[in-house]
């Protein structure tokens, strides 16, 4: 297995005499006892906007999210599809880390297949999957998780500027928020998407839709599931609607 190292590329109660002194301590300490216990679900309760930033992060290359998974495939592909004959399959290791210093930062450590697939001997399209960890320290989270996926990336020829590109995409962790309430809990977020459009010259999402899905569990022992779309625009921006409506935008340098 070959090794690639890109550089370039988270109530007590006290016992009076008065039988009524009792009855009465015990009403005030179940009362603030629930308060207690709401406050604390409050605090741990995942929200909608907790999801959006997890989804954020799952998709930004400074986190080490989709978009960068995407620059990486095409570049294998762009280097790989003319040297590779039909059924050929590869492996290599990919690691990468960002300066420490800076914020937001992340590692991670994939390991890749890719084989190039034929109809009738001619090449159709590149298979890839991958699997690994990834931690990353972002603006308003930090995160441990493993990371999978697999893709599949086809040219629809020379008269095309784009490649057309399908995923799978999934990250299962623990995050912990560095904002407000500091909440922390686990999550499993997937990612799918059909005829995502990237740039034969930079790499980049051009337009296409993804599904996502988030599931997981708060610090409370709450469990909590969202879902919805994201919107890939262009020029390194998407949009992203979950079950409100409400639209989150998302971009990336």
């Amino acid at each position: 297995m070959k090794k690639t190292d890109l550089k370039s590329f988270g109530g007590k109660v006290a016992k009076f005499v008065i039988a009524g002194g009792i009855v009465a301590l015990v009403g005030v300490s179940a009362c603030t006892k629930n308060n207690d216990n709401n406050s604390n679900n409050t605090k741990a309760t995942v929200t909608e906007a907790d999801a959006a930033e997890l989804t954020t992060d799952a998709v930004t290359p400074a986190t080490g999210g989709f978009d960068a998974q995407v620059n990486i495939s095409v570049s294998i592909y762009v280097s790989s599809s003319t040297k590779l004959s039909c059924g050929a399959k590869k492996d290599t290791t990919i690691s990468f880390s960002s300066p420490a210093n800076f914020i937001p930062n992340y590692a991670y450590t994939l390991n890749w297949n890719y084989e190039l697939d034929c109809n009738s001997g001619v090449p159709s399209q590149f298979a890839f999957g991958f699997t690994g960890s990834t931690n990353y320290n972002g603006v308003l989270m930090t995160a441990a998780d493993n990371s999978s996926g697999s893709f599949t990336i086809a040219d629809p020829g020379v008269t095309s500027n784009t490649y057309t590109f399908n995923s799978s995409y999934e990250r299962s962790g623990k995050q912990t928020s560095k904002v407000g309430f500091q909440k922390s809990f686990t999550s499993d977020l997937k990612l799918s998407s059909s005829a995502i459009l990237i740039s034969k010259a930079t790499h980049e999402i051009v337009s296409g839709t993804a599904n996502v899905t988030i599931t997981g569990t708060s610090s409370n022992g709450n469990s909590f599931s969202f879902s919805g779309k994201i919107t890939f625009l262009g020029n390194k921006k998407a949009t992203l609607v979950l079950n409100s409506g409400t639209s989150y935008n998302i971009t990336w340098s």
